[in-house]
């Protein structure tokens, strides 16, 4: 594959539409970011809302050409059509006629990062400035290469945090050498997306953090506290060594990548917390209550989410 010199800022990529919410849009923007790391190119995403939360982000400029590329003609009346969102936004539209280079990567398969690899540097081989848009554009190795980095800049501001006492009181637990487990339970939309399959129940959630409870007990005698996060309201209540967090997404990101170890379902919200903490993330796929029929290995999370 051709490898652009680090310094030559000459291509460019534009990501045009941002997919899902906030941590969907993160783990978007990361694999991007990541592939711009590797091959030297200047990197620009104006969806990026999420910007202004972050040390260093990326560049979210836009200009009027741009905002025109992002306009869908016939994307609000068929919302659920995503052939009528692709062949009738203005990108795909320009594209056909050569006037500029649009990569739509939700026309692929979800595939391993060699692959999307090829099919960005094969565009930029012949274009200074590439657009691009969806959701299965991944190259999990490079963004493990490139956390250190991806890391620092996308770290939260200080501002956001520094003052908050839910997120002093975890600091001092931390501190003290707790052993801090946090938990991300899904709901809302989870009952009905995908029929319900990675739904659980607080029951559920109860017996997995039983088991990593005493798969923990088993090589420390550190005392555990565990954090619920979560988008619904949860049956459990708070004790010593239960909290319940009820912060701004943002700040339970950061909270939650403090903590030693993550359970939570299928989602980009505790990916993206494990991501930035190097933490632990035992991603659960049934109701068995056993950490051990969970997966853990980012890199192929990364491609499932």
């Amino acid at each position: 594959m051709k490898k652009f010199c680090n310094t030559n800022k000459s291509k460019k990529i534009i990501l045009l539409r941002a997919k899902g919410q906030h941590s969907n849009r993160l783990i978007q923007n990361l694999h991007f970011e990541a592939f711009c790391a590797e091959y030297g190119i200047d990197y620009h995403n104006p969806t990026f809302v999420e910007g202004k939360y972050y040390l260093l982000p990326c560049s979210t400029k836009t200009n009027f050409f741009i905002n025109i590329l992002r306009i869908n003609f016939l994307g609000p009346l068929f919302k659920h059509s995503s052939i009528v969102k692709k062949i009738f936004s203005v990108a795909w539209l320009i594209s056909k006629l050569g006037i500029v280079k649009y990569v739509e990567f939700d026309k692929y398969k979800r595939k391993k990062g060699k692959d999307c690899q090829k099919i960005l540097l094969k565009a930029l081989e012949r274009n200074n400035t590439v657009f691009v848009s969806g959701w299965n554009f991944r190259v999990p190795e490079l963004a493990e290469k490139h956390h250190e980095k991806i890391a620092a800049r996308y770290s939260l501001k200080p501002e956001f945090y520094e003052n908050n006492p839910f997120y002093k009181k975890v600091v001092e637990l931390k501190k003290e050498e707790n052993v801090l487990i946090g938990v991300h339970i899904r709901g809302g939309d989870y009952k009905k997306w995908l029929k319900g399959k990675y739904y659980f129940e607080d029951d559920v959630y109860d017996a997995y953090m039983n088991d990593i409870s005493k798969k923990i007990s088993e090589q420390t005698n550190k005392n555990q506290i565990f954090i619920i996060f979560s988008n619904d309201t949860v049956k459990f209540t708070e004790s010593e060594n239960l909290l319940i967090s009820k912060e701004s997404w943002y700040l339970d990101h950061h909270i939650m990548s403090l903590c030693d170890y993550i359970i939570g379902t299928r989602s980009t919200f505790p990916l993206w917390a494990s991501y930035i903490g190097r933490n632990k993330f035992f991603c659960i796929l049934d109701n068995s209550g056993k950490i051990e029929n969970t997966i853990s290995d980012l890199r192929l999370l990364f491609i499932n989410v």
